[in-house]
């Protein structure tokens, strides 16, 4: 039996970080029939806490989730997370560096002592699960964390490959180095994007042969709907007609934009094109894709709504977090969306849905760019950081062509669906062969 370890857990909060295992798992046990698949998660104690919003998005899905172990590290909960914080960074550093200092036959006693320790050993392969948190910018990931379980997995000689992640950029001098230090040992690095790739071997000085370039795992959750998957024809919401805009958010302080100013802006232009959208005779539904506290897309889409006048608020809809499967398939019955996060593009593609794009990072604008899409970009800071009426208008400009050219955006994004779900189909292609010492 092929046993495979994701590394770095499910996030159930972050639809875009869910999408991705899902698509692995979905891949994974297509590919390699009675696969043991874990996922080690620095999330389980949270999922705890929250075990009723975690259920909540796995809904109808359940038997598609593998099991699930500790991470070295646990993302804090209650009241004594800065306790915790130093807990367990301290933990994660010194076992690492142990981990490094010990002669390799010792190295397995060590690994033994936890259960991810464990978990690797028992591997045959060991994957790092796709997501753009290899970069140091408008992100709250901390990449030594990451960067050292994949280092563990090198030092305990296990095949470790990087999959369909973004990588860079690293402002930063010491998490530029330590991803060189790191990256340059793992056995392959499949990017999902062109400046990935780019960025892998020019910058970080890994070797050319060890970086391929690929497309993001949730590309092939396009497969839920073209084959028709029976839990989401149970799971669907009734065929509604043409005539909705779905809208995806994200605060600028993700962009890098820390002033609440920006923020301000950005909620004021999007409540502004909500009544032009409602002027044009759609119904508006806001698709949440994080709930992080202050700065969760549903608590921006509420702000957003309460801006509008009553006309539009009555067609306006803020829809509760669900299941990544099921934002495809809502996002299939919709004539447009606009959208500010690079899954929500992702998810707008496996619906062959065109899409207005806000881009903030260089993920998301290589991604529009191979797919011949880069002129449905707007730059979202410099949107937050416009006026309301300059900013407002542009995306009003850019929606209002992509509606006069629909069926041309439409045979647009169909094209690129093809040719992402095609690129990501050749992740778990190279995997196999890796699994099974091909070249």
């Amino acid at each position: 039996m092929t046993k495979i370890l994701i590394l770095h857990g499910v996030n159930y909060y972050n639809a875009g970080d869910h999408g991705i295992v899902l698509s692995m798992v979905r891949a994974l046990r297509e590919a390699i029939p009675g696969v043991d698949l874990k996922v080690s998660s620095p999330f389980l104690a949270n999922n705890r806490t929250e075990s009723e919003f975690v259920n909540k998005v796995k809904s109808g899905f359940l038997d598609i989730y593998p099991e699930e172990i500790p991470d070295l590290y646990q993302v804090p909960v209650g009241k004594k997370r800065r306790i915790h914080i130093i807990y367990y960074a301290l933990k994660i550093v010194l076992f690492a560096a142990f981990m490094t200092i010990l002669p390799f036959f010792a190295r397995p006693y060590l690994a033994r002592a936890s259960k991810f320790g464990s978990a690797v050993l028992d591997a045959d392969i060991v994957l790092s699960k796709g997501g753009g948190f290899l970069l140091d910018r408008g992100t709250t990931y901390s990449i030594p964390t990451h960067l050292i379980t994949i280092w563990i997995s090198v030092l305990l000689r296990k095949k470790t490959i990087i999959y369909a992640q973004s990588v860079g950029p690293f402002e930063k001098y010491i998490g530029r180095q330590i991803a060189k230090f790191v990256l340059k040992r793992v056995t392959y690095i499949f990017a999902r994007d062109k400046y990935s790739e780019e960025y892998s071997v020019n910058v970080l000085g890994v070797r050319s042969e060890k970086v391929i370039l690929t497309a993001d795992s949730a590309f092939e959750l396009s497969s839920a709907l073209d084959e028709g998957e029976p839990s989401l024809k149970v799971l669907a919401p009734p065929a509604a007609p043409r005539g909705q805009i779905c809208i995806t958010l994200v605060s600028p302080l993700y962009s890098g934009l820390n002033e609440q100013k920006a923020e301000d802006t950005y909620c004021e232009t999007i409540a502004s094109v909500a009544e032009y959208i409602a002027d044009r005779g759609y119904k508006i539904i806001f698709i949440p894709h994080l709930e992080s506290g202050a700065h969760s897309d549903r608590i921006l889409a509420q702000r957003i709504r309460s801006q509008c006048s009553a006309r539009t608020q009555a067609v306006t809809e803020v829809l509760p977090p669900m299941n990544p499967l099921k934002i495809i398939n809502l996002m299939a019955q919709c004539d447009l969306g606009l959208c500010s996060r690079m899954h929500s593009m992702i998810f707008a593609i496996d619906a062959k849905l065109p899409f207005v794009a806000l881009s903030y990072l260089p993920k998301s604008e290589s991604m529009l760019e191979e797919a011949n899409l880069i002129d449905w970009k707007l730059s979202l800071p410099e949107l937050a950081q416009g006026s309301v009426s300059d900013s407002s208008g542009a995306i009003v400009a850019k929606l209002e062509a992509m509606i006069a050219q629909l069926p041309e955006n439409q045979a647009k994004v169909r094209a690129a669906q093809a040719l992402f779900a095609g690129r990501a189909r050749t992740n778990i292609q190279l995997l196999t062969k890796t699994l099974s010492g091909l070249p």
